[in-house]
């Protein structure tokens, strides 16, 4: 009874919000508009973007509070579509200063990289015309095959409270030599390396639910290591997200994950292992660390404190540099020895706690953990790495849009025009139950 009266009131107050500014409605496919939400710790961030030859202009942005969001919370599908609704209505109430009000049918959602996990799959075809130039529809084909060998690693797994969300190619070859796009080649073998990422059905169904309220087609749910790691350019890097209590670190080349672990230790641990070498926790710890950052603590406490910092420090460093050399030298599904890592090194402190952090991967100390090709050079994420979104609003200039303007970015360039693998992949992805057809929220 409450929750009918509830949706009532929305709807009378959407009628009467939008009675003054005609609503623009677009088909679901092949749509100008979109609207894009990134669920971020304590919050959930939305924006109305205008799509364009790989570009992306925000019309729209909103960031409202929402507690209970994180890799250790279940999901609470009122209180999220409470906090989506409030988001969504004041990102499309921001676009009619552009002299029309947008109101996109489509909704792409960036989820945290911790309640994700990696799932890589090769497939082989041996081609039975091997005179034929190779066509986009047989990469088709190929990435299909690749989609059905994960979905049958997940059964056989044991794992069928997860599904596949999200996918990308890492690497083609062609009678076992790399190639970078084999479209119109000629050769016996072709062979696809894909990298998945699954998530918990519980999350998928309950952002699926959020969606059917808004009435808006979910047509996508990415990682957001996957949306960071799209804004980084052609050269290879590493990229290293450290959270509350988890650090993401990728491999990165053209945009496109390579490999992805997680590892867990996050703000929350580097900053708890310091207060307990000194004998503090909770509260005492936090204001011992402002004082530190603030230059307020004497001679010796600053000493001791910041050795016992530097000490956790290095302790992260290991225990991402243990995650890494796991997955990158392993042996390669081709025989291929691992090759030296990148020294571009780009870094996002998400927990915005832990200033120390980014310096702490231009050391030497760092520099011995892994087989770098030569000295590793940290680069801080920052909005102007991300590259083909303009804010219209003036309003998302600030790091805390980072993750935003880089999902904005995902989405401009997974639409651009022209094939596209990944855009091939997406469409074969089928966690999803159906979308609603267009209609005015």
């Amino acid at each position: 009874m409450i929750t009918s009266l509830r949706n009532v009131i929305q709807q009378w107050r959407r009628t009467v919000r939008w009675a003054k500014m005609p609503i623009v409605r677009q088909p679901l496919r092949h749509a100008l508009h979109h609207s894009i939400i990134t669920w971020e710790r304590g919050h959930v961030r939305a924006a109305v973007i205008e799509l364009g030859e790989g570009a992306a202009e925000l019309l729209g942005v909103s960031v409202v509070p929402v507690h209970g969001i994180g890799g250790t919370h279940h999901p609470d599908v009122d209180r999220w579509f409470a906090g989506c609704d409030e988001a969504l209505t004041v990102a499309e109430d921001m676009t009619a200063l552009t002299g029309r009000k947008w109101v996109p049918n489509q909704v792409t959602m960036c989820v945290s990289s911790e309640i994700t996990r990696s799932l890589p799959v090769t497939v082989t075809r041996v081609r039975k015309a091997a005179d034929q130039p190779i066509s986009f529809e047989e990469l088709g084909i190929l990435l299909q095959r690749c989609y059905r060998r994960a979905q049958d690693l997940i059964d056989g797994g044991g794992r069928a409270s997860e599904d596949i969300v999200w996918g990308t190619v890492t690497e083609l070859r062609l009678d076992g030599q790399r190639v970078p796009y084999p479209l119109g080649l000629r050769g016996e073998t072709l062979e696809a390396r894909v990298h998945f990422c699954v998530a918990p059905l519980e999350w998928l169904r309950a952002l699926e639910v959020v969606a059917e309220r808004l009435e808006v087609g979910l047509t996508g749910i990415i990682p957001e290591n996957v949306v960071y790691a799209s804004a980084l350019g052609d050269l290879p890097a590493l990229l290293i997200l450290l959270d509350e209590h988890h650090t993401s670190i990728s491999l990165v080349h053209g945009g496109q994950l390579q490999w992805s672990t997680l590892v867990p230790v996050g703000e929350k641990e580097i900053t708890g292992g310091t207060a307990e070498a000194l004998e503090l926790q909770g509260r005492q710890a936090d204001l011992l660390m402002r004082a530190y950052r603030s230059r307020q603590l004497s001679h010796g406490v600053e000493q001791a404190l910041a050795r016992a910092y530097w000490a956790e420090l290095r302790r992260w460093m290991y225990t991402m540099a243990d995650g890494v050399t796991a997955i990158h030298g392993s042996e390669r599904p081709n025989g291929d020895a691992a090759e030296p890592l990148p020294a571009t090194v780009y870094f996002a402190d998400i927990s915005r706690r832990a200033p120390e952090a980014f310096p702490s991967l231009g050391t030497p100390f760092w520099e011995r953990c892994l087989p770098f090709e030569r000295c590793p050079e940290p680069v801080a994420l920052s909005v102007s790495t991300v590259r083909d979104v303009l804010d219209c609003t003036t309003q998302a200039s600030g790091p805390a849009f980072l993750l935003l303007r880089a999902l904005a970015r995902y989405v401009a360039q997974l639409n651009a025009p022209g094939d596209n693998l990944d855009r091939t992949l997406a469409e074969m992805i089928r966690w999803r139950r159906g979308m609603p057809s267009a209609q005015s929220r």
